[in-house]
């Protein structure tokens, strides 16, 4: 059997791309056959905060995290983004300025469509915009749920949560799934220290929710964790 070609591979990466598979087949396979692939190394910056927008990315293997820079050019880590994952798109509908920076975490292979091709889509689907500005309400919708977390739940209930996500994320939300995260990076993310981050993981591993290893957290009850985040407040 031949291997698959590259957009064969980039269209079974984002098939996991709830947003994407929504989409109309006529713009996704827009976006298929005008994405380019490239490999990348890790800790190689994709874009910075300010940048001009020369395109949308996506994430075929590997990973990358996403840093929000504050006005006193402090760096905080908002996400981390896994295969199948599109981002980029913002800057698209807020004056083509990148609005965060996104590096990629270990070697990766990255999605592009460039600028100039996603303008000859909008010259045939001009909706094109319209989606991009569905896919930036989404992650405003997260950002903003991720806050009310902050303020209703137990710690113990936003990790459930944050878990739960990603496991979402990087498979289906039902069967077991390794998350290639820290527990640091957890911390990171959530405002949690690295002690309470640590001592929740332990608890959850006695109630067999998840396995940490070296440089990754096995996810063996999705379900469970979710229960979880919806059952307990602070």
């Amino acid at each position: 059997m031949p291997a698959p070609t590259a957009q064969e591979r980039i269209a079974a990466a984002l098939a996991r791309n709830h947003w994407f598979m929504r989409r109309p087949p006529e713009l996704r396979q827009a976006l298929i056959r005008r994405a380019q692939l490239s490999a990348v190394e890790g800790g190689h910056w994709l874009y910075d905060t300010g940048d001009e927008a020369v395109g949308l990315y996506g994430v075929l293997t590997g990973s990358v995290t996403t840093h929000l820079v504050l006005e006193n050019g402090a760096s905080a880590p908002v996400n981390i983004s896994g295969p199948g994952t599109i981002f980029g798109y913002a800057a698209q509908v807020l004056g083509g300025r990148r609005v965060t920076t996104t590096v990629t975490r270990e070697p990766s292979e990255i999605i592009f469509v460039p600028q100039h091709a996603l303008a000859a889509i909008a010259h045939d689907l001009p909706s094109l915009w319209l989606h991009f500005a569905e896919l930036a309400t989404e992650q405003l919708v997260f950002a903003t749920r991720v806050i009310a977390e902050r303020s209703l739940l137990s710690p113990r209930a936003q990790l459930a949560a944050r878990l739960h996500v990603y496991a979402l994320a990087w498979g289906n939300g039902k069967a077991a799934i390794t998350l290639p995260i820290l527990q640091e990076e957890l911390a990171e993310l959530m405002g949690l220290s690295r002690k309470t981050v640590n001592r929740i993981l332990r608890d959850f591993e006695k109630e067999k929710l998840v396995e940490t290893g070296y440089r990754s957290i096995l996810i063996l009850n999705p379900r469970a964790l979710h229960r979880i985040a919806m059952e307990e407040t602070k």
